[in-house]
């Protein structure tokens, strides 16, 4: 099975009685499988093995409608016409430019805990439960035993944010999104 750790960007082809072939892997896998795939913090790259053409976004969007429909519900069906009328580059930008703070943030996000657990896997620890001591002081506050330093998380780049932008820009920005995608969902649950 896979082990959702790897960078690799695994390569899918798909063929016409759909199937999909794990080339990285040299397996044939499901829909299911590719769904975990993804869940597990993999990335696919999907090609028809007919012309070649990048078919990665069709695979996403249908995995969603069979493996994840209740994920459907958090957009509007309003932004759902607007995406069938609109035009691609226009759509494209104006999805760009709504969603690209909150990707960068969550990558950025992602880099500083994964640079935390690798800190955390190679402290020398005397005993596994000394480690997992360590770890709970990282997520929960509660100290470690006395004499045992828990390691610290990374700092934040500056680099990686937006020129002007600072990590509080980023966060009240998310705060006002989540606020309009409650009341978005709360208006919907009114007009059933």
């Amino acid at each position: 099975m896979y082990d959702g750790r790897s960078s690799v960007v695994i390569q899918i082809k798909k063929y016409p009685n759909r199937r999909y072939y794990d080339a990285t892997n040299s397996r044939h896998v499901t829909l299911q499988e590719l769904h975990d795939l993804i869940v597990s913090g993999k990335d696919i790259c999907v090609t028809d093995s007919r012309n070649g053409d990048d078919i990665t976004n069709l695979l996403l969007t249908q995995i969603l409608l069979e493996q994840d429909e209740p994920k459907l519900d958090l957009f509007p069906s309003s932004v759902l016409h607007l995406m069938i009328r609109s035009n691609r580059q226009v759509l494209r930008s104006s999805m760009e430019r709504f969603f690209g703070p909150f990707q960068g943030l969550l990558s950025t996000s992602q880099k500083q805990f994964d640079a935390y657990l690798r800190q955390a896997m190679q402290t020398n620890a005397a005993s596994p439960l000394e480690w997992a001591s360590r770890m709970m002081q990282a997520f929960t506050g509660v100290p470690p035993a006395p004499g045992q330093a828990a390691p610290q998380p990374p700092e934040p780049h500056a680099e990686s944010l937006e020129s002007g932008e600072t990590l509080d820009d980023l966060r009240e920005q998310l705060a006002t999104l989540q606020r309009r995608v409650e009341e978005l969902g709360a208006a919907r649950r009114r007009k059933k």
